[in-house]
């Protein structure tokens, strides 16, 4: 073969390995923009997916604490009203007429006794009003419900703002008018409470 022809060979074989191998860089640069708007495409969902994530937990953070604190705010306001209408409840108590006052402790004394030969304490302010003549009355009504009807007045004054103790030997049941009026209120405030616990748990 001439030389000549030896040297179009080679150019032409050179040339269709350049083509060949010009095919391939753009098979594989083709294969790699793919790869990489693939990449670019499952990266920004992911960022998408973790921002509205994100973004969800944060606003349903925003929405229960906004809802806690207008809670807190309610039940705050609702114990200030229930502390009001408990001072207002032993205003009107310590207020009423004698009357009105011995019915309440006619109730209070038949309410609590257990065999009607009980002592009764009552504080010093109401030894004006509350003596053994009372008693003999109560005594009278408790003997026509069973009971033995033989309740006595302590000489003893105890600390209290109304109502009466009833005591027999060591034990004491605790009749006055502020451990009523705080028995109801603690009623009251658990009610409270169970509000805003059920109140932060719904939705």
């Amino acid at each position: 073969m001439p030389i000549k022809d030896i040297k179009e060979k080679i150019i032409n074989d050179a040339i269709e390995e350049k083509e060949k191998l010009y095919q391939e860089v753009n098979i594989s640069i083709k294969e790699l923009e793919d790869d990489f708007e693939r990449e670019k495409k499952n990266l920004k969902e992911n960022i998408l997916g973790r921002y509205n994530q994100e973004a969800e937990i944060k606003e349903k953070n925003i929405l229960t604490e906004a809802k806690l604190e207008a809670n807190k705010k309610i039940l705050a306001e609702k114990q200030s009203i229930l502390n009001k209408v408990f001072d207002e409840a032993a205003k009107r108590i310590s207020n009423l007429g004698k009357a009105e006052y011995l019915e309440l402790i006619e109730n209070l004394i038949i309410e609590n006794i257990e065999t009607g030969d009980e002592t009764i304490f009552i504080s010093e302010k109401d030894k004006a009003v509350i003596n053994q003549e009372y008693l003999k009355t109560i005594n009278k009504k408790i003997l026509q419900i069973g009971k033995k009807g033989e309740l006595s007045l302590s000489n003893d004054y105890i600390p209290i703002s109304g109502g009466i103790v009833i005591g027999k030997d060591e034990i004491k049941k605790n009749a006055s008018i502020e451990i009523m009026l705080n028995k109801i209120k603690e009623d009251y405030e658990t009610k409270l409470s169970n509000f805003l616990f059920q109140s932060s748990n719904e939705g």
